[in-house]
Formats: structure tokens, sequence, C-alpha cells
């Protein structure tokens, strides 16, 4: 069984298991859980806003010994455990690149992934998940969405993680046996407006483009006026 740490309330789960790792000897698949989140990190720098005890957050530690030129394989996994939970109960669910969760076009759940180099190997990994379950409101600038505000129902917390876990515990298996070529698949199969015209902004401003897929780093690869280009994280934006 795997090791589950509940906290009433943290600053960030993600904080507390990079700190647990340097500090003490640490199970892989421990996972911390947390009713209240005070300083929820997201992509970007952005913070992660979530109502005290309705949604699930929590941190997975995990040493996968991957080459660092596969680690957005992590994400990758990552977001496909979270897309099969969703898509259990919802309908018109997608992976936006790299690893936010969308129902439609609004956000309802996101992965931050924090990783840990030794000698060209990622030696261990925290991954960050906070899934909006049952908040009744969010920011109308948030652009974001749960699952009770889709489906009008609450939804048992502990059932949904004891559902999340076991995908997860299928794709990183799926990943640890090296089937890259699945979960890349698998990964183009529910991503967000791939091979569609979308609108798409960066230093330069706003223009159209197409997704065409991920490099070997995980960086997107836009075809712009009739050109592939690889933007990082930090490069582009996806309009809605």
């Amino acid at each position: 069984m795997p090791n589950f740490i509940y906290l009433e309330t943290v600053d960030s789960t993600n904080n507390y298991a990079v700190n647990l790792l340097k500090t003490s000897d640490v199970e892989n698949g421990t996972t911390i859980i947390t009713k209240k989140q005070s300083s929820g990190k997201g992509q970007r720098g952005n913070l992660w806003e979530s109502e005290d005890d309705r949604n699930l957050i929590l941190s997975l530690i995990l040493f996968p010994q991957l080459k660092i030129k596969d680690a957005f394989y992590l994400t990758i996994a990552s977001s496909l455990a979270v897309h099969k939970t969703l898509s259990h109960h919802l309908n018109s669910v997608k992976i936006k690149w790299p690893n936010d969760v969308l129902v439609g076009t609004k956000k309802i759940a996101g992965i931050l992934i924090e990783n840990q180099i030794k000698r060209e190997l990622i030696s261990s990994s925290v991954i960050g998940i906070g899934l909006n379950v049952n908040q009744d409101y969010f920011n109308p600038e948030l652009n974001a969405t749960s699952m009770k505000a889709e489906l009008h129902q609450d939804f048992n917390l502990e059932e949904l993680l004891n559902e999340l876990y076991t995908n997860l515990d299928f794709y990183f298996n799926l990943l640890m046996e090296n089937n890259f070529k699945t979960l890349l698949s698998r990964y183009y199969e529910n991503l967000f407006q791939f091979k569609t015209l979308a609108k798409f902004e960066d230093d330069s401003g706003e223009f159209t483009g197409i997704i065409q897929g991920i490099d070997e780093t995980g960086k997107l690869i836009v075809l712009r006026n009739q050109i592939p280009t690889s933007y990082d994280l930090k490069e582009i934006k996806q309009l809605r």
C-alpha cells in the first residue's frame, strides 16, 4: 500500500514533499494530501487557488531514474492519469499542453512537477496535482470549473483519490517499462486543439497556427506560416 501523509493545512504539498526528500528516507509512491493549501504553486509561477476541503490537492513522490531527455514523459503520464479519472465522470475532457486538464475550454486540473537530478538522471520527482472537485465558485478571470459545477452533484474525495491513484499507477507503470510510444500516442489523442487551427501569443503578438505535436524535450511544435516552430512553456501562450 502507498504511504499517504494527510495534513490539515500546509503552505504547499510540493514544498512539503521536496523538504521530506531532503530530510528523511522516503518510500516510492509517498503521497502528501491536504485539505488546505495556503500557497499552492501552479505553472509559470502562478498560485493555485482552491477552496478548503473541497478539492483534491496532493503531491506524489517518485524515484523514476529517467534520463533527463525523457523528463516530459512524467508530465505525459501524470496528465493522462488525471484525464482518465475525469473522463470516467465527464465529457469533453482534454489535456492542454503541457499539463493542464480542461472540460470544454475551462480548466479543471493542473499539474506541477519538480525534478531532482543526480548523475544525469532524474533521481526523484515531486508531482503536484490540483483537481477541482466540489468547489462552487471561481474567479471569472480564471476560466475554471469543477466536477460539481459541471454535474451539479458532490463527489466523495476519498473515492476519487483512490480512482486517481489507480490511474497514476497504471500510467507510471507504462513509463517505468519505457513504453514511450504508447504514452505519446495517448497524449496526442487527448491533446486540446491538436492538428486544428488555433490562436496563440508570443513575444511578437497574437498569431494563428496548428499544433503538430511535441519535440523530444516536450516543447510544443506549432506550424506557423507553414514553418514548424518549437516553443518552451514561457515562450508561447495558447489562447482560448
